[in-house]
């Protein structure tokens, strides 16, 4: 049979625009089903059919697996960009969430702390009869004045989806003195709650910038503008359940870090799976500082962070 140009464009046609079977094709044609196959490997071959895969997975970006590969994360998820950042955080919380979803299961025992990403991802989360879970607060809550986002809460919201026991610090994040922390550290209640957290299988924190006027700690009225410039001025980059850490991704030393009343910071280091969300070019050297001290094992966040990210790196050294 003479197989015309114009015929294997029908062909092809037929088969990748119509879904017609090869079958089909060949009894149309008065042709065998082998005939077929060999003319659509045919098309394939003259260029006349290009296959292309459009991944356009937030898991497989390339700039995701630069990070991944570079500080040996389990999951770097870059969602694409929006004029809008609400709509951006939106986006990158629901992927976390589903990510998540994939994770949950029976006897778990899940930390978590604070921030608006947070709060967008536990609200994304559907309701899950899981069996013998546990949800900790990480750390002391900020108080009505950001309710909606403050750990207590979102540990109480997660708990009700998963149907877990939900174990809170009832702690101001930062108190006033060193002792006075030593001292809420004894009792019972908050004790139990850290206990916990010393033998959690999963963590969810957010990650905030230093810089005074990004604090999330300043926002939230537990640091003063000064003690945040002060701290800056010491050399720090982000903090993470209420604990500073510096440019390499190191906890401080800092005085304000022994006011905490929180997760240890070493015993939070032993989480097996720590999951990182934060979105906003603003906490670029946050999150890049978290990802060289390998504070977190998994990182959600958006484009524009991300290439943020990796200019700060190819400032130094090659990615």
């Amino acid at each position: 049979m003479n197989k015309s140009f114009e015929m294997l464009v029908e062909i092809a046609k037929h088969y990748y625009v119509d879904s017609m079977s090869q079958s089909e094709i060949a009894e149309l044609y008065k042709i065998s089903r082998p005939t077929v196959a060999n003319m659509l490997k045919e098309c394939k071959e003259k260029g006349i059919v290009e296959i292309r895969i459009n991944d356009k997975s937030p898991f497989s970006s390339e700039i995701g697996q630069l990070l991944m590969k570079k500080y040996g994360m389990e999951t770097v998820c870059v969602v694409s960009q929006e004029d809008d950042y609400a709509l951006t955080l939106y986006k990158t919380c629901l992927e976390t969430a589903n990510f998540l979803s994939s994770l949950l299961a029976n006897n778990l025992k899940i930390g978590i702390s604070w921030g608006t990403a947070l709060y967008h991802t536990i609200r994304q989360l559907p309701k899950l009869g899981l069996m013998d879970c546990e949800v900790i607060q990480l750390m002391g809550g900020l108080g009505a004045a950001a309710l909606y986002y403050d750990g207590a809460e979102l540990a109480r919201i997660l708990s009700d989806k998963l149907c877990a026991r939900f174990f809170p610090v009832l702690s101001p994040v930062l108190v006033q003195s060193r002792e006075l922390r030593d001292a809420l550290l004894k009792e019972p209640g908050i004790k139990e709650t850290l206990e916990k957290a010393g033998s959690l299988d999963l963590a969810l924190v957010g990650l905030s910038s230093d810089l005074p006027e990004d604090s999330a700690l300043v926002k939230a009225g537990f640091l003063s503008p000064e003690e945040a410039r002060q701290v800056y001025g010491e050399g720090s980059c982000g903090h993470l359940c209420g604990y500073h850490y510096d440019a390499e991704g190191k906890f401080m030393s800092s005085p304000i870090n022994n006011r905490v009343v929180g997760i240890n910071p070493d015993e939070f280091l032993r989480v097996p799976r720590r999951m990182g969300i934060a979105c906003g070019k603003q906490k670029a050297r946050a999150i890049h500082a978290a990802l060289k001290g390998r504070l977190i094992t998994d990182l959600f966040t958006d484009e524009l962070t991300a290439l943020q990210i990796i200019s700060f790196e190819q400032s130094t050294t090659p990615l």
